[in-house]
């Protein structure tokens, strides 16, 4: 479980959350859709203390931080209980596909090397990326180092798996490699927050979907509140523009 309370974040002058709150139930899986600059990627990145927010609340499970008062050691028991997949994939160009997925386990939940590779090898068979475990970065397509990165952050069993646009620097074809993935470990039962503006894919697999915009959330909903019948304005224009009147949604 995931609860954000009252969290802000600026740069400079420049409000970027504001006023956050959000909940996010074991086994959920929410997709945080809206404008691009709206926040939605520095959210994901406060949860896990990429970026420290400037006041607010972070939650996961029993572990609750409050951010103006984080120690080292509060923020490393909350990044434990979460993992990332990252737009650009973040591998280490040095390691192969299983060295990438072990690196946490041995290093950051200290698991003996051999069952480390046991668990490395099974994610990079869930994802179809055993084949290649011995392959670099840069001998694989964004879309296998993509799903490279998803079997990385499987294996660490996080809380919540926070996804920020994990499809935003492949092509279309390599896109539904990935979405197909999602799907995959989503059966599962894991925790997901996803940020995407793959809407068809949020309202297929989410239990809910979160619109912000300007920093804010603005409504939150199903997908069948949020996309057939959304209450604020604001989310009506953003849904109209994505589905047009004569559009079949």
């Amino acid at each position: 479980m995931l609860k954000i309370e009252h969290l802000h974040k600026s740069f400079g002058t420049k409000k970027i959350l504001n006023d956050i709150n959000l909940t996010v139930n074991t086994g959920e899986i929410v997709s945080i859709i809206g404008p691009s600059g709206t926040g939605k990627t520095t959210l994901l990145r406060c949860v896990n203390f990429l970026e420290k927010a400037d006041s607010g609340t972070i939650t996961i499970d029993d572990t609750k931080v409050q951010v103006t008062a984080a120690t080292r050691r509060d923020i490393r028991a909350l990044c434990l209980k979460s993992d990332m997949v990252f737009q650009s994939y973040n591998l280490f160009k040095n390691k192969t596909a299983l060295e990438n997925v072990m690196e946490g386990l041995t290093i950051v939940k200290k698991i003996p090397k051999n069952q480390a590779r046991e668990i490395a090898r099974a994610q990079l068979e869930k994802v179809g990326m055993l084949e290649w475990e011995n392959s670099y970065p840069s001998q694989l397509s964004g879309g296998q180092q993509q799903r490279t990165a998803i079997a990385r952050a499987v294996a660490m069993e996080p809380s919540i798996l926070l996804l920020d646009e994990p499809t935003s620097a492949l092509d279309p074809e390599l896109t539904n490699e990935i979405l197909n993935t999602i799907r995959k470990i989503a059966k599962d039962g894991i925790t997901m927050l996803i940020v995407t503006h793959e809407i068809d894919f949020a309202r297929e697999l989410c239990d809910k979907i979160i619109f912000m915009d300007g920093g804010s959330i603005v409504e939150e909903g199903t997908p069948n509140e949020i996309f057939t019948n959304p209450k604020e304005e604001r989310t009506k224009n953003f849904i109209e523009f994505l589905y047009p009147p004569n559009y079949q949604i």
